[in-house]
């Protein structure tokens, strides 16, 4: 019953269905292009890992800007950073100030905090992050179950994946927790999720789709452009950067200056027309949209591939975009989550360590030391995930701010690399001796 009932039941499930392929796209030896990349990156995210992240971000945000209610929810693994002494042998001993800071350049309403997932998989941050959320602005805005619920679905959480039915699993967990949540009036209509499938190509004849745009030229551009770029989707999935290819064509205000053309020819199209480009085209506007917003929250675990079982369009993608950090597709997403950053947000991830101190690695390790800011650090090691399908990961939890890190900007880790299984790692995360160092 508790494992049925759980959130995260789903995703869990999921990864077990795919062993078998995942199993058999390794042992094949062939690289990984768009058919197997979903199978061989899907890893499930253990509940610590996203509770450690959550406490460490939402948590310190809330303790630090609702003290008075820094009690509302369970924060087990909240860290709070070591005092500073000028003794350099003296330990260091716990204050009230979170570890990982208290995110001052978010917004303080809530309801300007827009969090997204970009590799969403089934859901797990998502969910989690509605089942955070929803308590606090209960609670900041006097709201009911029912009405936060809402606000939290439409303003704070957005999802993007490449595979889709993922998509449909981390839909479908996300509407669960909202009907079952308590004190709500249970199963009812929600609104719009913003949870997108961005490893859509657009598969009607190039002709049809661009035949949507009439007789506007510039629209017209703008269409061909967007069919290049998406026709690339189901192996670049949130590494597509709508408004970098699409500003070749409209040169001046590039997809800002698109969007509204395209959604007006939409709505001039019967179904019956072209139905296939008119379908796919409503369905690529969400991913779209969610791809050229900015985030104060990026929150996911990254897909994990190296890059010598890349394939060759995948491995030419990166090193043309991402040239510093192409050894690893989880480093290439590191960057484009910063990207997707607005100015003062946060990226957190679970990611390999290997990058830390691998000599290919070390142009982006001095960027990212001189460009954002460090807060927080942990070393899982091996053995971080409860799973056979992550034999061999040696993983990290990091959290990063999009600004320029001061003169005083403190790097806080914990080290639970010596442990062999994963509660004994949950443990450390929630006891263990923290370190620091001026980033």
């Amino acid at each position: 019953t508790e494992v049925f009932k759980a959130s995260d039941s789903l995703g869990w499930v999921y990864q077990y269905w795919q062993t078998q392929k995942k199993d058999e796209v390794n042992k094949s030896g062939n690289k990984i292009g768009a058919d197997e990349l979903s199978a061989v990156t899907q890893l499930f995210t253990e509940p610590y890992m996203v509770s450690f992240l959550l406490d460490n971000s939402l948590g310190a945000w809330w303790v630090s800007n609702y003290p008075e209610h820094k009690d509302l929810l369970p924060f087990k693994y909240l860290c709070y950073a070591p005092e500073q002494t000028d003794d350099k042998e003296a330990e260091y001993k716990e204050t009230e100030f979170p570890a990982a800071g208290t995110f001052e350049q978010w917004p303080k309403a809530l309801s300007e905090l827009k969090m997204l997932d970009p590799c969403c998989g089934s859901g797990h941050f998502l969910v989690a992050t509605l089942l955070m959320l929803v308590p606090m602005r209960m609670q900041a805005e006097g709201l009911n179950a029912d009405e936060a619920i809402d606000k939290v679905l439409s303003e704070n959480i957005h999802g993007l994946e490449l595979d889709q039915r993922c998509v449909e699993i981390a839909a479908f967990a996300v509407a669960l927790e909202a009907w079952r949540y308590p004190e709500s009036s249970g199963y009812r209509e929600l609104p719009s999720l913003n949870i997108a499938w961005v490893g859509q190509s657009i598969k009607a004849k190039k002709e049809d789709w661009l035949s949507l745009a009439g007789d506007d030229q510039r629209l017209y551009y703008g269409m061909e452009a967007l069919y290049n770029t998406f026709k690339d989707a189901p192996l670049l999935g949130s590494l597509i950067d709508p408004s970098k290819s699409i500003t070749k064509d409209l040169l001046n205000d590039g997809f800002s200056e698109l969007q509204p053309l395209l959604n007006q020819a939409l709505q001039q199209f019967e179904v019956a027309e072209n139905q296939e480009a008119v379908i796919a085209a409503k369905g690529l506007t969400l991913a779209i949209d969610l791809l050229s917003e900015k985030y104060e929250f990026i929150i996911t675990n990254v897909p994990y591939l190296s890059r010598g079982k890349q394939c060759e369009q995948l491995q030419d993608f990166t090193a043309r975009h991402y040239v510093d950090a192409k050894g690893d597709i989880a480093n290439v997403f590191l960057e484009r989550c910063l990207e997707l950053n607005s100015k003062g947000g946060v990226t957190q991830m679970v990611m390999p360590q290997n990058w830390l101190f691998l000599g290919s690695y070390k142009k982006q390790r001095e960027a990212l030391l001189k460009q954002v800011s460090w807060g927080l650090l942990v070393r899982l090691g091996e053995n971080g995930f409860d799973s056979s399908a992550a034999a061999g990961a040696f993983v990290i939890l990091l959290s990063l701010t999009k600004a320029i890190p001061t003169a005083k900007q403190c790097l806080v880790g914990v080290d639970a690399s010596v442990p062999k299984t994963v509660q004994e790692k949950a443990d450390i995360l929630e006891n263990g001796a923290l370190a620091a160092v001026g980033q």
